[in-house]
């Protein structure tokens, strides 16, 4: 009887959380993670990378954000040149988002965002380093251009998914130029500081 009356006052307590809609001057930290799908210049289709996206948002009006994104992307199960490599890359993406729908609970948005960043190749085993690893290395522009939700448990604290077509593109290696195209679903928790 205990665990039913312990159930009961959360979910009541849950049920009537207050709920708040995206105000400006609110500011927000997002942490997300996607798995990177598609194909680019040197790689089939498929999950070609998983990327860590945390980013801090302001919002300039109560539907319009700018968000800063910072984005670390890797993967593992490379082979450049004969050689078992991988690549690491950073990117900085200034985003703009428009909450169209700007409920208590839910939040539909659509993004836009372009920043730059960059990419370096490496071998497993450092002995085996080629060439190749360095001519791939080096800037990199990203496009990303989405549609998402929140949802918000409380007032503060709620979750995001977000369906972005991202285009990265290697901006100083003559070897290869588009290094991904396509869908990067993403999942990630919100926070509203204020």
């Amino acid at each position: 009887m205990n665990k039913f009356l312990f159930l009961t006052l959360c979910l009541t307590l849950v049920y009537y959380n207050s709920y708040s809609q995206s105000q400006q001057n609110d500011i927000k930290l997002t942490v997300s993670a996607l798995p990177l799908y598609g194909s680019s210049d040197g790689f089939e289709s498929g999950i070609n990378g998983m990327v860590l996206k945390p980013s801090v948002g302001y919002f300039i009006s109560d539907k319009t954000s700018i968000d800063i994104n910072f984005s670390y992307a890797t993967l593992n199960d490379l082979t450049i040149a004969g050689v078992d490599s991988y690549y690491n890359s950073f990117a900085f993406i200034p985003t703009l988002r428009n909450n169209f729908i700007n409920k208590e609970k839910w939040r539909l948005f659509a993004e836009l965002g372009f920043g730059l960043g960059t990419i370096k190749y490496d071998a497993d085993q450092s002995s085996s380093r080629t060439n190749k690893h360095q001519d791939l290395s080096g800037g990199i522009s990203i496009l990303n251009i989405g549609i998402g939700t929140n949802y918000f448990l409380n007032d503060k604290f709620g979750f995001e998914f977000i369906i972005p077509y991202i285009s990265t593109r290697n901006i100083t290696s003559k070897n290869t130029n588009n290094l991904y195209s396509g869908i990067g679903p993403t999942i990630g928790f919100s926070y509203v500081l204020n």
